[in-house]
């Protein structure tokens, strides 16, 4: 079942009456779906309680002083993870600070504390938030297994390479906290600039304040993007788009920022992306090109990862 949410101009798919070639001419056309009807495609059935109880602990540790936070925050160096005050990077600084981790294949682990252990940049407070985040994790995990099932079997992608972006896919969660802008941003600072993702597929979840907006159309005009209740975006990154040899085309999207109404105090707005990777070690390109790794038309998932995470901001 297709319906249409008139703000957003982006197709609504309930994913349990979904077909897979449903799914991928929705991407196909609009690089972007929205998606309902998750929870039995998740970890547990409980892909939408999950998403809560991670976003309120999310709340819980943005809320904290920044020396709290710093105890967790990213060296610098390698993949994102941990506390990015990104607003410090000088006077072109995103207006947002995140968090953000990634986990291995939950498989062979006795449990999910064992599992959450492999990750070493927990906060100590709040205390749920390590359990939250993992349970949310998992989810988000299964989930984009199977949409990159649907994908590859809808165009005929090769078994072969379905390990590489699902079991052993290495993917990244993250909680953007963008913050109240009490001040008029300086000329050129905004919340996002306008990108595509860097990975297979993106989950993304927001709160419902505006500020979302994705290229779409043959003349790439800037839509806000408004979610329909319960929904999560679908968005396409720049790997599947190699991987499907451009079938799908990769998302242009970015955050602008909130207009400033006399009267009406500033608001945070916050977003929760899951960043779907195949394995990092995964040589990526074109389906059905017979190519090597001094072929310009393929690419390391791991330096195309870092070389994009580096070329986006430093701290």
């Amino acid at each position: 079942m297709t319906s249409t949410f008139p703000a957003a101009r982006i197709p609504v798919l309930d994913l349990r009456v979904t077909s897979a070639n449903t799914l991928v001419d929705a991407l196909r056309r609009d690089s972007c779906v929205f998606l309902t009807g998750l929870d039995e495609f998740s970890a547990g059935g409980s892909f939408g309680a999950d998403l809560a109880a991670m976003v309120e602990a999310s709340r819980e540790f943005f809320a904290l002083d920044p020396a709290e936070k710093a105890r967790v925050r990213w060296s610098g160096t390698g993949e994102w993870a941990g506390w990015q005050p990104l607003y410090e990077g000088g006077p072109d600084a995103l207006l947002l600070e995140r968090y953000e981790l990634a986990l291995p294949d939950p498989a062979g682990f006795a449990d999910d504390g064992a599992w959450a252990a492999t990750f070493d940049l927990w906060p100590e407070h709040p205390p749920r938030m390590t359990a939250a985040w993992a349970a949310y994790y998992r989810s988000a995990r299964t989930l984009t297994n199977r949409l990159v099932e649907m994908i590859a079997g809808a165009l005929g992608l090769p078994e072969a390479d379905l390990p590489a972006w699902t079991t052993r896919q290495h993917s990244n969660l993250c909680v953007n906290h963008y913050l109240p802008q009490r001040e008029e941003p300086a000329p050129g600072q905004t919340r996002q600039r306008p990108h595509a993702d860097i990975g297979g597929l993106t989950l993304l979840w927001a709160d419902g304040r505006a500020g979302l907006e994705a290229a779409l159309g043959p003349d790439g005009a800037w839509v806000p993007v408004e979610f329909p209740p319960g929904a999560v975006l679908l968005q396409a990154g720049d790997l599947l788009h190699l991987w499907t040899r451009g079938s799908i085309p990769k998302n242009l999207h970015r955050v602008v920022n909130p207009p400033r109404t006399p009267g009406i105090p500033p608001t945070a707005r916050y977003s929760a992306v899951f960043f779907h990777h195949p394995d990092l070690e995964t040589w990526v390109a074109p389906t059905g090109t017979v190519t090597t790794e001094t072929d310009s038309a393929g690419v390391t998932a791991r330096d195309h990862v870092l070389a994009r995470q580096r070329a986006a901001y430093r701290l």
